[in-house]
């Protein structure tokens, strides 16, 4: 990575939350210095915040903490949860977040629904797209005028458009 004033290789990598938003800085050493972020004591996190941090907290404390958090809305409750494998209502997904996303990898491939689509409409889509790819060329043909190409590709369009009836007679 290079850093973000000079285009020396970064070694210093500060991130800062300013207003609630997170700023990320990649810099070298002698920009870094520049701008004081090597001294340890000058950084917000210093001796005097670690100081004050909360005692240690047991797993054992956090665990069971979590499993007594209900649905506010239906009274849904965690157990019921990993007993049940669904959800009582909406607004379960909130309070129940952490804990579906950590299940979510093991319950699903991947992390992104891409839904059930009927295949005639995955036809129909997978033809409009050619189409429209087809209009594109077309397009780009006429414009640096390769008529012969455009011609071609016109006859394309409407062979197409003739085989699966989208023409309006």
């Amino acid at each position: 990575m290079k850093c973000d004033s000079c285009d020396e290789k970064a070694t210093v990598f500060y991130t800062q939350v300013i207003e609630g938003k997170l700023k990320k800085f990649v810099l070298c050493e002698a920009c870094a210095q520049k701008k004081g972020i090597t001294n340890v004591d000058d950084l917000l996190m210093g001796n005097d915040l670690l100081a004050n941090s909360p005692p240690e907290t047991k797993i054992q404390d956090v665990v069971a903490e979590l499993n007594q958090e209900n649905c506010s809305a239906c009274g849904f409750s965690l157990d019921d949860f990993r007993k049940v494998g669904r959800l009582g209502c909406p607004d379960c997904y909130q309070v129940f977040s952490r804990e579906i996303v950590e299940r979510l990898p093991s319950m699903h491939k991947g992390g992104v629904h891409k839904g059930y689509l009927p295949e005639g409409i995955a036809i129909k889509q997978a033809l409009k797209s050619e189409l429209a790819s087809l209009a594109e060329k077309l397009e780009n043909a006429i414009e640096d005028e390769r008529f012969e190409e455009a011609a071609k590709l016109r006859d394309q369009i409407s062979k197409i458009e003739k085989e699966k009836g989208l023409v309006e007679l």
